[in-house]
């Protein structure tokens, strides 16, 4: 392998992990909100039941 080769491949590699770490960061944005959806919906059921 030339140092260019070696050169891209890091590039590269840096590249596919800032993806891996933006997928990441994207899904727990998503399960937060699931989470949250859910509270928001417990919250009605019981305002719901109080009345």
């Amino acid at each position: 392998m030339s140092d260019s080769s070696i050169r891209a491949a890091r590039a590269n590699e840096a590249k596919y992990v800032r993806q891996l770490e933006e997928v990441a960061a994207a899904r727990s944005d998503v399960n937060n909100v699931a989470v949250f959806t859910k509270l928001i919906k417990k919250a009605e059921e019981i305002s719901q039941a109080a009345v």
